[in-house]
């Protein structure tokens, strides 16, 4: 029998162009699902009244995001995912032009063996910043917890490579 060894989520690190140094605490999505259609109703009744079924695929949706929560803060990468973020939105109120048509980067999710051996690598092609929420609500109740930020990102393809 082979010697199994078993992916665990705890050994991961997701990294965007030239953004490397960034303390990672989850990584969501993308997600997909199949619509299976047919499958619970007869389709017809064989040789000694063996009931035949019959399932298709009736559709399949999925999304192009990726959700990075990721430990908050002013420093070199969280800077550059920042100003990255900033380049591709203008500002609210003044308006005008962005940077978003050439700011597009690669990224890349890896997952590790609990050996610390990369497993599986998912890469990502033109992603852009979407929706961001910096840092989390902090209160009295949740002190000693550490200031997050989330970042919804795009992407338009992705391929697993290992």
């Amino acid at each position: 029998m082979p010697d199994i060894q078993y992916v665990t989520n705890s050994k991961f690190y997701f990294e965007i162009d030239g953004i490397t140094g960034l303390i990672v605490k989850s990584v969501t999505g993308p997600e997909i699902s199949m619509d299976i259609v047919g499958g619970d109703t007869a389709i017809g009744v064989t040789k000694d009244a063996k009931t035949q079924t019959q399932a298709t695929i009736g559709g399949v949706k999925y999304n192009s995001t990726i959700t990075l929560t990721y430990v908050a803060g002013n420093e070199s990468d969280q800077k550059k995912l920042s100003d990255w973020y900033n380049d591709c939105h203008p500002d609210t109120y003044s308006g005008g032009g962005s940077k978003a048509m050439g700011s597009r980067k690669t990224g890349k999710l890896s997952i590790y063996n609990p050996d610390g051996k990369e497993a599986m690598r998912f890469d990502f092609t033109d992603l852009f910043p979407g929706n961001k929420q910096q840092v989390s609500s902090l209160s009295i109740e949740e002190s000693g917890k550490l200031a997050e930020d989330t970042l919804e990102l795009y992407f338009t393809k992705v391929v697993r490579a290992v």
